[in-house]
């Protein structure tokens, strides 16, 4: 099997950013009075803000004020990135230094809008290291529909079988599966559960491990 494209999701799998986002969420939160249970703040990992926004009025209430709690959280969330920097995962620039080498193109499907993926990517230094970028405010339904992916695929100009997904969460191996498209997952705030594990082609400790696996490939 040759591989010609990688498909990168970004919070939690380039970045630490998932886990950032995740704890400032349920700060926020306790701002407006409200408690937000981690079971249903796992249910929005990996969807884009419009799913996410029903999930938290699903289960809140549709009083629930989530839209100005996201975007306080954003707030927060960019301070941190300008003062800190954007903390990045181990192994991606090495990835990314490897797939230059190889001439195997690379594209970022994130469930972030794109203002919010932007911002990332260039405070990470990694803006011109893609060929292109797929955001959740480009795509008619969130991750786990395969939407963003085949989008991805045409981005690329591959085909599935010569693409690979790298996620870190369950509903994005959940929607490579369903655009049939192999998938490397490297878990982060939440493991393999017991059925992504059957949807996915391998799983990775970090991206530095991604290389050592695509060198038996090519």
């Amino acid at each position: 099997m040759t591989i010609k494209g990688i498909i990168f999701d970004m919070d939690g799998l380039m970045f630490n950013t998932e886990l950032l986002g995740y704890e400032k969420m349920i700060e926020v939160t306790k701002d407006f009075n409200y408690e937000m249970p981690t079971y249903i703040l796992d249910k929005t990992i990996g969807v884009n803000k419009k799913t996410a926004i029903n999930i938290f009025k699903k289960y809140l209430g549709k009083n629930f004020p989530a839209e100005e709690i996201l975007i306080k959280k954003r707030l927060i969330v960019n301070d941190y990135l300008e003062k800190n920097g954007v903390p990045v995962k181990l192994g991606l620039i090495e990835l990314l230094n490897y797939l230059d080498e190889e001439k195997i193109k690379k594209v970022v499907a994130t469930s972030s809008y794109r203002k919010v993926a932007e911002n990332v990517l260039i405070r990470a230094n990694v803006y011109n290291r893609f060929d292109d970028i797929i955001c959740g405010d480009e795509i008619k339904e969130s991750k786990p529909s395969p939407d963003i992916f085949l989008k991805a695929l045409e981005k690329l100009n591959l085909s599935a079988d010569e693409v690979i997904v790298l996620e870190d969460s369950r509903m994005g191996i959940l929607a490579a599966h369903r655009a049939k498209i192999k998938s490397i997952m490297i878990p982060d705030i939440l493991p393999a559960d017991e059925e992504t594990k059957k949807l996915y082609f391998k799983e990775c400790k970090s991206l530095l491990d991604v290389i050592h696996l695509l060198k038996t490939f090519n």
